[in-house]
């Protein structure tokens, strides 16, 4: 539920953006504020120091508060990524991809854990925040961001009705059914962690895949689901086995790249071998591994989504309210 002080904060951040409230404008006294929200005086200052604190607003002793010059016709001029990778790194794809914008605008890089801290720091007019890979615990803060007008995009999440660029794993794994030309009747086995809030994406996948199976008549038997706690995946000897006495299926669909290699080495300890007694469909944040006779990769490609978020600004610049909502297909690898 909106509090009082949130609704007072979001009259005026409309009035502003709006033009009705120009640059330096004296905005309404505080009593006006009271009597209009029938409420008390602190939570008018409360509302206005926040809108202060977010450069929105300034006060000038003894004549009242005005606002604050800035962009307010909604076009982008700067760029907020907030993400817990901030390196430049081949091994890390999206971020390596946002590293390589092609925009004109100023881009700066956040620290999730910062932002978490620090949100109001975060809420100028002007700026748009790109969230990469965020996690649930960050879903207020998007509403809060959307309080004040400020335009999102999420990278390869989907929460609620935000604008995205995502994976679309329907169409990707259609596809690597389809080239692994499987036949109605046959069997696949599922290897994945279980689902959390840290790895939002995986229910998803999973949804998608157990979906498709069904759509294509394929069978998965009951224990050819196999889900383990990330501690458990692991290349070391004593390891749990991901395969009970060595039934190595024929076909295998695993959500995440992380889990490719246990899954491999195990099926190695009962000299099974990738390509000749069984195949791998399995999803690729983005780095490249060698082809191997029997993995397929559902590959998510880096240039596509960059030009997406490319598009994105330039959407929100053209002042359209249209969801900016993206699906994108992988590009499969290998040769399964």
């Amino acid at each position: 539920m909106k509090t009082k002080t949130a609704g007072v904060e979001q009259y005026l951040l409309n009035r502003i953006t709006g033009g009705e409230y120009a640059p330096h404008a004296k905005i309404p006294s505080q009593f006006k504020l009271m009597q209009h929200f029938s409420c008390s005086r602190v939570t008018v200052q409360r509302a206005l120091n926040n809108l202060i604190r977010a450069g929105i607003l300034y006060s000038s002793r003894g004549s009242g508060t005005f606002v604050r010059p800035g962009p307010y016709n909604g076009r982008v001029q700067e760029l907020v990524i907030v993400s817990q990778y901030a390196d430049n790194s081949p091994d890390f794809p999206f971020s390596e991809m946002l590293f390589n914008l092609q925009t004109p605008l100023p881009i700066r890089w956040v620290d999730e854990e910062f932002f978490d801290r620090n949100p109001a720091h975060f809420c100028h007019p002007g700026q748009a925040v790109i969230w990469l890979l965020p996690g649930e615990k960050q879903i207020m803060h998007m509403y809060h961001l959307r309080q004040r007008n400020i335009p999102q995009l999420l990278i390869n999440r989907t929460y609620g009705d935000f604008d995205f660029v995502s994976t679309d794993p329907w169409s990707s794994i259609r596809e690597g059914l389809n080239l692994l030309a499987v036949r109605r009747g046959d069997s696949f086995a599922v290897v994945s962690r279980i689902p959390n809030a840290d790895a939002p994406y995986l229910s998803e996948r999973l949804l998608a895949f157990y979906e498709e199976c069904f759509n294509l008549g394929l069978n998965i038997p009951p224990d050819g689901i196999i889900k383990r706690n990330l501690s458990e995946f692991s290349l070391d000897s004593s390891s749990p086995e991901i395969f009970p006495d060595g039934r190595i299926p024929r076909r295998i669909f695993i959500p995440e790249e992380l889990l490719l290699a246990p899954v491999i080495m195990n099926a190695s300890r009962y000299n099974r071998i990738l390509g000749k007694d069984y195949e791998i469909l399995v999803f690729s944040q983005g780095i490249l591994i060698p082809p191997r006779p029997g993995l397929l990769m559902m590959h998510q490609p880096m240039d596509e989504f960059r030009q997406q978020i490319e598009k994105f600004i330039i959407h929100i610049n053209s002042g359209s309210k249209e969801r900016f909502q993206i699906r994108i297909k992988t590009v499969l690898r290998g040769n399964g």
